[in-house]
């Protein structure tokens, strides 16, 4: 194989499909990246065996062939060649790697392509295309509340059923829970339900920032989904998961339907006033007390050595309510939502609460208390 590329267009594509690589692992060939000349450009592709990325770049290809390239020393020495160089890559005897630019020279061990796990095609039937907009904006809003306790598998990602044009995300650790849906987003005979991966959804989210996908974005995702995986194409990447075994929670029993009371208070308002009460509760997810009194909510926080107490306007009509959260399940919630006011809704101070944007009905927000 024998390729000529600038230094930008390797080391932006060793970047987007170095996530995928395992960080510890027993097979050192996945310490590796996968590179091979196809259809006059350069494929990338890496996997950790749960998730795998293939990205494709232009270059000017003299031989065809593959190689398998240690990923992170590569990386450091693409990241120490000047800007706007090109760099020629020569593989010789399947696995030695001669990289020039300039006048410097690097010689790199590799493995050969046949030593390389094979990531599966993606399979187009029953796949779609998505606003990569919408998507972006649904798992953002989700993924977050996903559990990391690893003995907890099934909620280590994002529920996400299909149907009748509806695509539901839910993510829930036991103590909060994030709900977005969107109508019109999948077609209409699409039906799945499927538990796909924290890392996975992270990964993708990482992908759409870096391609510039916003709010006002037109781009299009293809998605895939099959029994055991889920396939994300946009331009010239492909995120490639297995999905998560297990049976999701019912979802719907913990999103409370009956509020006693509701509550419609300024979301950064409440964001800044729970920040500073957050300063002065016991670390790692100490309580912040909300007392909703008529007239008025005070907020408060202590522990060992600091006390916190402010008091914030509120149109509330009913008895006193006094409810201790976890401060970070409270700002994680508020700081997803988009409008100016954030509605609350509580039964009594036992249940969970649910935190909803004022006027919208797309997502929402449960989260427990804590035992005083």
């Amino acid at each position: 194989m024998k390729i000529h590329c600038t230094k930008e267009e390797l080391a932006q594509s060793v970047d987007t499909i170095q996530s995928a690589m395992s960080a510890r692992t027993t097979l050192p060939i996945l310490y590796n990246f996968l590179m091979e000349t196809e259809r006059s450009k350069i494929k990338f592709v890496s996997t950790d065996l749960e998730m795998g990325i293939k990205h494709y770049c232009r270059a000017e290809v003299e031989e065809e062939g593959s190689v398998t390239i240690p990923a992170k020393k590569f990386s450091d020495i693409l990241r120490s060649l000047p800007d706007g160089q090109d760099v020629t890559l020569t593989v010789q005897d399947g696995s030695r790697i001669l990289l020039k630019c300039g006048k410097s020279r690097f010689n790199i061990l590799g493995a050969p392509k046949s030593e390389y796990p094979l990531l599966p095609e993606f399979n187009q039937k029953n796949a779609f295309d998505a606003s990569a907009a919408v998507l972006k904006d649904m798992i953002q809003k989700t993924v977050f509340a996903a559990s990391t306790d690893e003995t907890r598998h099934a909620l280590n990602g994002v529920f996400w059923r299909a149907r009748k044009g509806l695509l539901e995300m839910v993510a829930t650790d036991g103590r909060r829970l994030a709900f977005a849906s969107k109508s019109g987003i999948v077609p209409v005979e699409t039906v799945f339900q499927v538990i796909v991966p924290a890392k996975a959804l992270n990964e993708l989210q990482k992908l759409l920032n870096a391609q510039g996908v916003d709010a006002a974005s037109t781009e299009k995702i293809r998605v895939g989904v099959t029994e055991n995986q889920i396939w994300f194409q946009i331009q010239e990447t492909t995120i490639l998961s297995r999905l998560v075994t297990g049976t999701f929670p019912q979802y719907e029993n913990v999103i409370p339907s009956k509020k006693d009371v509701s509550i419609s208070i300024g979301a950064k308002d409440l964001i800044a006033v729970t920040k500073r009460a957050a300063l002065c509760a016991v670390e790692r997810g100490g309580s912040v007390k909300f007392a909703f009194k008529r007239g008025s909510l005070e907020i408060s926080a202590a522990s060992q050595n600091l006390e916190f107490f402010d008091e914030m306007p509120l149109e509330y009509v009913g008895g006193d309510i006094q409810v201790g959260f976890n401060s970070h399940f409270i700002l994680d919630a508020l700081r997803h939502i988009d409008t100016d006011k954030v509605a609350i809704g509580m039964t009594v101070p036992a249940n969970p609460v649910l935190l909803e944007p004022e006027g919208e009905s797309d997502y929402r927000f449960v989260v427990m208390p804590m035992r005083a």
